[in-house]
């Protein structure tokens, strides 16, 4: 007998319950498989038994008829009729018999503005159509006939009694077996609907609207890790609206492959519809990272470096700190765990504001076009959204490479950008590591992974920020007035950090996660060759104390090779990988090992190379006026001793 043992989805699983498929065109359409739209025989069975009584005993619409119905609407006439009849036959022509009961199956009505079997199994029994009951197939079948009249939620009573009616039809006909019946009968009829399954609102609007064309999207959500983040979003959202007009944003990403695991786009869906992890706003403190990571990349700058926090004008600029008190010299290590502002916008005056902004262009994030690059850049004087940080501050947890975030788990992982050297993002992350818990805050650890994190708080209380990540996850959040309108004290520290641990404990409790929560060895144990691992007062004088500009003299004097140091001896590893650390002369420079010169010219005073092999090795730098520095050291492999 022609017909398919059961409808199929999209990738592969059985959508709907063969056994209701066959119940429901015994009832509805006995010869679906063999007509060609139109059945003669039920036809002249139905204008008989009208003949004979008077009145419509049995309807004669095929289910391809029904389906013309549901597609084109129109008034039940006998020229309706007639109408249902030859566009039945021309859907045959074009559709496959498959194909046609698909259709119906998605566009039958079963009560209020539920259309289709598998919604109607959703809201009705908290499940989807591929196992349905015999109670429920009746049901299922009752409904559409009559979809307002037999709604469980509004008229329980009519809808038990169709249901009982079908179910003894069945059994009549010899398709339900009379212990089936019984039970049947037994069993409840749902009194209500369920609520309206609702996740990730505003990502899926944004999806929706940018893939129209396609009949279904999947996504790299995580269904217990957005369920979990909603619940506690708004129980976040309740306590910030007793604080005017605020509610906040989160993002997870999963830092292998930057698939976003959940995403919330305000704390209230239905009084906020706009998206803010995409709104750009002032970021506040939290570029600090990237302005040092910029400074340790260029070598005039370690995280062991002393730095001065004392009031300072630049030009008409004059910042102070947050909190109004200055520390005098203070290692760079505090000035970015305590978030101090005069340290780092000296140090973004150093670095060049347009060299950060740069980088970011280069990463394809966007960048303020109208507003000229400025120190206040170190505090939040640009525009960035919350996708756009999240997806920096995971770089930190992958040595500083770059990634884009993805929300679709089959697109091919994008190759990774250089957005800071692994030297400079290995010190970043280390000083985010070794940050002192603040007051009140319990736990930064989540299975064996310390928390680094970084706050940020705009100018008026407007944004509120934390971001923070381990090796298997990055976290953002966002709290604000979407109005940009003032805030009464709100800092990242004080709202935006204690959403942060709640979701990183969130994540210790998703089973299908644990796998990402390993300590990721790269992080805390690869450490890059080029890392200066001493104390302050073992750093090169030039190291050792920060000064706003460049000493005087500094680039016209010879470049010096601080290490290797002259007639050293070194071990090569495993992987010989050997750091070449210079500083002083004028950039561009080129770097000579035993006479041959070491690939292209460098910008910066730092780089690294691998060694040929063991022995006597000489190493010399030159800079843009020629003039240069030698060092000699000898290279032997592990255990070998030079003579």
């Amino acid at each position: 007998e022609k017909g398919p043992a059961h409808l199929e989805s999209k990738n592969g699983k059985t959508a709907v319950d063969p056994e209701f498929i066959r119940l429901l065109l015994a009832c509805e359409d006995k010869r679906f498989w063999s007509h060609y739209g139109v059945d003669p025989l039920a036809m002249s069975r139905a204008f008989f038994q009208f003949i004979s009584q008077g009145r419509v005993v049995s309807g004669a619409s095929t289910i391809t008829m029904q389906t013309v119905r549901l597609l084109r609407p129109h008034p039940r006439t006998l020229w309706g009729k007639l109408f249902e009849m030859i566009q039945a036959l021309r859907l045959e022509q074009r559709l496959s018999k498959e194909e046609i009961l698909t259709t119906y199956l998605t566009l039958t009505p079963y009560g209020g503005n539920i259309e289709g079997i598998e919604a109607a199994c959703r809201f009705y029994f908290q499940k989807n159509a591929a196992r349905i009951t015999p109670s429920q197939t009746a049901l299922l079948i009752s409904l559409p006939q009559s979809p307002e009249r037999r709604r469980p939620d509004r008229r329980h009573a009519q809808a038990v009694a169709a249901r009982d009616q079908f179910l003894h039809r069945l059994h009549k006909e010899g398709l339900l077996t009379a212990e089936q019946v019984k039970l049947g009968v037994e069993q409840p009829v749902p009194r209500k609907r369920s609520p309206t399954p609702i996740l990730a609102p505003h990502l899926s609007q944004h999806l929706a609207s940018r893939y129209a064309d396609r009949e279904e999207i999947r996504t790299s959500l995580v269904r217990p890790l957005q369920e979990q983040l909603e619940a506690i979003a708004q129980q976040a959202q309740d306590r910030l609206s007793a604080d005017g007009k605020k509610t906040l944003a989160i993002l997870v990403v999963n830092n292998q492959g930057r698939r976003v695991l959940a995403h919330v786009g305000s704390g209230n869906f239905w009084s906020n519809r706009i998206d803010l992890t995409r709104a750009r706003r002032s970021p506040g403190s939290a570029l600090k990272p990237f302005i040092y990571g910029m400074a340790f990349e260029q070598g005039f700058l370690h995280p062991e470096t002393r730095i001065l926090d004392r009031p300072t004008r630049f030009g008409n600029y004059g910042p102070s700190n947050f909190d109004g008190r200055y520390q005098g010299w203070v290692s760079v290590r505090e000035a970015l765990q305590r978030s101090l502002n005069l340290p780092a916008v000296q140090v973004m005056e150093r670095t060049g504001p347009q060299r950060l902004l740069s980088r970011f262009a280069g990463l394809g994030l966007a960048v303020d076009p109208d507003r000229p690059p400025g120190l206040s850049l170190a505090l939040g004087g640009t525009a960035a959204s919350l996708v756009e940080l999240t997806a920096l501050y995971a770089a930190l947890a992958e040595q500083g490479q770059y990634r884009p975030l993805s929300f679709s788990p089959d697109a091919p992982s994008p190759s990774g950008q250089k957005m800071l050297s692994r030297t400079a993002a290995w010190y970043v992350d280390d000083i985010l590591r070794t940050r002192p818990p603040r007051s009140g805050v319990v736990s930064k650890d989540v299975k064996g992974s310390r928390i680094r994190y970084k706050t940020g708080t705009s100018y008026g209380y407007r944004d509120a920020w934390a971001l923070g990540y381990t090796p298997g996850h990055t976290v953002g959040i966002w709290i604000g007035r979407p109005d940009w309108g003032y805030g009464k004290e709100t800092t990242g520290a004080n709202s935006a950090v204690p959403v942060l641990f709640r979701v990183f404990a969130a994540l210790g409790t998703i089973q299908e996660l644990q796998g990402n929560q390993r300590e990721d060895k790269r992080i805390n144990n690869r450490i890059p060759a080029e890392v200066l691992a001493v104390r302050h007062n073992q750093l090169p004088m030039h190291l050792q104390w920060f000064s706003r500009a460049a000493e005087a003299g500094q680039r016209a004097n010879k470049p010096r090779i601080y290490f290797p140091v002259d007639g050293s001896s070194m071990q090569l590893d495993q992987e010989p990988l050997l750091a070449l650390k210079s500083h002083g002369g004028t950039p561009p420079f080129h770097w000579l090992v035993n006479g041959r010169p070491l690939g292209r010219e460098h910008q910066e005073a730092i780089t690294s190379y691998t060694p040929h092999g063991p022995g006597l090795t000489q190493i010399t730098l030159v800079d843009s006026r020629g003039k240069r520095d030698t060092v000699s050291v000898w290279l032997a492999d592990r255990g070998e001793s030079r003579l």
